[in-house]
């Protein structure tokens, strides 16, 4: 039996113990309950999930244009477990693509939806601040403990090389933009962007206006939670061929330790305590 299950076994039987005795004197009953509530209370204590203390990395206190260092700094502040060292990331607000991320329509004018304007595939007003990659092919974070968790958000941009699909820019050919998620050198998965106005996405850009299609092939959603059971150190957000963006990062550092027996037996202690002190006073 698992340690939930053999907790729950615990309470259970206590609970039937305690039943059986709800007759008897407001003396004994008081102290039944005080029991119960002190086990309940431990009980709280030692099955606290691991992973209780998820961080979410929104990087929105970054300035537009903000360095990887900065980033780098943003990242440890919120990190207590340890360091985290980030290489080729650059915090973007206003980044669209050159006008040819598409988006909603409103009186002819087309807006571009991106990171920038939401999380987790809501809309929000305003702009804040995402990652995109700088310099190099991949947004890479190294953190000095490992972590069990990641999930986030993120966006495939288009690129001049590939302005719509055609001869020598197909999904199979390597101009064709995408995004790869890799976690201690494993690609977890692999996103191709989709070309404007399928799988029901927005088919118009502030470039080709609200009465044309865009064909630039592109992508924006959030990942599932992917779960690391021996925990990774290192993260990278892969593009090819330019440039990719990230946002709302949530990773689990190591987290609260599963109950140990030792926890179980004091538990199973305070319950047996109670039973046999209140059996000497019936």
């Amino acid at each position: 039996m698992d340690t939930l299950g053999i907790l729950g076994s615990l309470l259970s039987g206590s609970g039937c113990w305690l039943q059986g005795h709800m007759g008897r004197a407001p003396r004994r009953r008081a102290r039944v309950k005080a029991g119960a509530a002190v086990a309940t209370a431990f009980l709280g204590l030692v099955a606290a999930p691991a992973g209780a203390g998820t961080i979410t990395f929104d990087f929105n206190s970054l300035a537009d244009q903000a360095s990887d260092a900065a980033v780098q700094g943003y990242m440890r502040n919120l990190f207590p477990a340890g360091n985290v060292t980030v290489t080729g990331a650059l915090a973007q607000q206003t980044y669209n693509g050159d006008n040819h991320v598409v988006g909603p329509v409103s009186y002819h004018t087309v807006t571009s939806e991106t990171l920038g304007t939401g999380d987790g595939g809501v809309h929000h007003s305003g702009l804040d601040t995402f990652l995109t990659n700088s310099g190099t092919d991949r947004i890479t974070m190294t953190f000095a403990v490992p972590i069990y968790s990641a999930s986030f958000d993120y966006e495939i941009f288009p690129d001049g090389t590939c302005p719509r699909q055609g001869t020598g820019c197909q999904p199979s050919s390597s101009t064709w933009p995408d995004f790869s998620f890799i976690a201690d050198g494993v690609v977890k998965f692999n996103t191709l962007g989709i070309v404007p106005g399928q799988s029901g996405t927005y088919p118009h850009s502030p470039n080709s206006g609200w009465n044309h299609n865009e064909y630039a092939p592109q992508y924006l959603g959030t990942s599932t939670a992917w779960l690391f059971p021996n925990g990774v150190t290192k993260l990278e957000f892969v593009d090819w061929p330019v440039m990719i963006g990230i946002d709302n990062l949530r990773i689990d550092p190591p987290g609260v330790p599963e109950p140990s027996s030792l926890a179980l037996a004091g538990v199973g202690l305070i319950l047996l305590g109670y039973r046999r002190r209140n059996g000497r006073l019936g």
